[in-house]
């Protein structure tokens, strides 16, 4: 028998409180706040960090760096925010269902409140060896924060509105972008003596998280049900889909999915067809934002643009309104999600990023043949709509697809386990985009165009629609 969303059975339908709307906002501040804070924060500081770096490793080892060597450490240095990624996006498959996604998220929130000041505390205690520390602390912190934010609001928020609470992480972190890129321009605190409280404004929304964490959050129905607490469910459910929605009803449907079982193995869910198929799509939509482009715009934006003719300055002013862009279209994906559905715009959103990425790369073949300034302007354009469609489309629905996919007694691990591929490939390919760029100058494109083409396809064949649906439902579209 089709089971139909609780939402739709009832005269009363669960709404959209207040008090789920703030957790919504409150909970990117242990996660999507600081995904977006920590990439953006080091690519306009790039040459102020990396003479700290060079002059740091000559004063007191003697060491010379060329500047291939100097290219690879930096490369490396920003990328030890997703090693640390790694580690705490395993290390969220079992903290998540022993302390459930609210303590998890204030522990994350706790993490990074020590650990983000110890990138800045480097530069006033001349010890350079506390940046690539502070980076992989910080990265355990908001990798188990991300795991735990998609995990919570998906089991919070009632059917119809969990695409909206979810893209409030893209927002949410696309506005910590722009304030990171924004206060490291030359304007602000992008100089040489004041870049290291760029990271100390950062424990502000952990404060805030950890206050308001404590104060007002309840903890999501589902591990209140799998742990014996009843009453505490229905008091969070009330709390969160408001006094009018049939608790009981809700409840009930909790307890037949079975979430209050064990969770599944690795190899539990490799063997069952549902599991694997939710899994590999939760890993493709990943690995895809990993290899769209959108590691190398953050990290190295500003050198992209110069690459086209922009000067160091309007590289970094014309980076940090690239971010504007990408907060307009955040906002109009938190709108949007719950009507357009997660398959169209994913699939979408692919084809039109690979599309830009072949006229980006167009453009600098262009411009080294032509050393025509004037396509700065054009590449511009591009840059700036390759944020805007990513924070549409693939970024937001990233962060809260595997959750959503996830059948019963796997949440936990598909969340985990997908982001985990986000953060290596994130790590590896801004590592190879360099290499490539040396070798091959604008070829280097085709390490993003090539697996968007690739993961579109794959959509197109496998991806189910999850609008609106039941986690019984999507269990059976991934079974057929």
């Amino acid at each position: 028998m089709k089971v139909v969303p609780i939402d739709q059975n009832f005269e009363n339908p669960s709404n959209l409180t207040p008090r789920l709307l703030g957790t919504s906002v409150i909970s990117t501040l242990a996660g999507g706040f600081h995904f977006g804070y920590l990439i953006s924060a080091v690519n306009p500081l790039s040459d102020i960090l990396q003479q700290f770096i060079v002059e740091n490793l000559q004063t007191r080892y003697s060491i010379e760096l060329s500047s291939s060597q100097l290219a690879l450490l930096w490369s490396s240095l920003a990328g030890c925010l997703f090693v640390g990624a790694m580690i705490g996006a395993y290390l969220s498959v079992s903290i998540l269902p022993k302390i459930g996604p609210r303590k998890t998220l204030l522990l994350a929130a706790t993490i990074l409140l020590f650990s983000t000041p110890v990138f800045g505390l480097a530069y006033s205690l001349n010890f350079v060896e506390l940046l690539p520390i502070s980076r992989i602390i910080s990265g355990i912190g908001f990798a188990i924060g991300i795991s735990a934010q998609g995990v919570f609001l998906t089991e919070i928020t009632p059917v119809k509105y969990r695409g909206l609470t979810n893209s409030l992480s893209g927002l949410i972190g696309n506005i910590a972008f722009l304030l990171a890129a924004s206060l490291g321009t030359p304007y602000l605190l992008g100089t040489e003596s004041l870049w290291k409280y760029i990271f100390l404004v950062e424990t502000i929304p952990c404060v805030v998280h950890i206050v308001l964490n404590i104060l007002f959050f309840h903890e999501s129905p589902n591990h209140l049900i799998s742990i014996g607490k009843p009453l505490e469910a229905e008091e969070s459910l009330k709390a969160y889909h408001g006094r009018s929605c049939h608790v009981k009803k809700i409840l009930e449907e909790l307890r037949n999915s079975d979430n209050g079982m064990k969770e599944k193995s690795l190899r539990e869910i490799l063997k069952d067809k549902a599991c694997s198929q939710a899994l590999s799509l939760s890993v493709a939509v990943n690995f895809a934002v990993a290899f769209s482009g959108i590691a190398a715009i953050s990290f190295f934006g500003t050198f992209l643009l110069q690459n086209v003719g922009f000067s160091p300055e309007g590289s970094a002013v014309a980076n940090s309104l690239c971010s504007f862009a990408a907060i307009i279209s955040a906002l109009l994906a938190a709108i949007t999600i719950d009507k357009v559905g997660r398959r169209p715009l994913l699939i979408s959103s692919l084809l039109v990023l690979a599309l830009i990425n072949i006229l980006m790369m167009a453009l600098v073949f262009l411009y080294d043949s032509t050393k025509d300034s004037f396509l700065a302007w054009p590449f511009l354009g591009l840059f700036v709509m390759f944020t805007f469609v990513f924070s549409i489309g693939i970024g937001p629905a990233a962060v809260f697809i595997g959750a959503e996919l996830a059948p019963p007694g796997t949440i936990s691990k598909m969340q985990s386990y997908s982001t985990s591929v986000q953060f290596i490939g994130s790590f590896i390919c801004p590592i190879i985009y360099l290499s490539l760029v040396e070798s091959i100058g604008g070829l280097a494109f085709l390490l993003f165009i090539v697996p968007l083409t690739i993961t579109a396809a794959y959509f197109y064949m496998y991806l189910p629609e999850t609008k609106g649906k039941t986690p019984v439902e999507i269990n059976e579209l991934l079974c057929k």
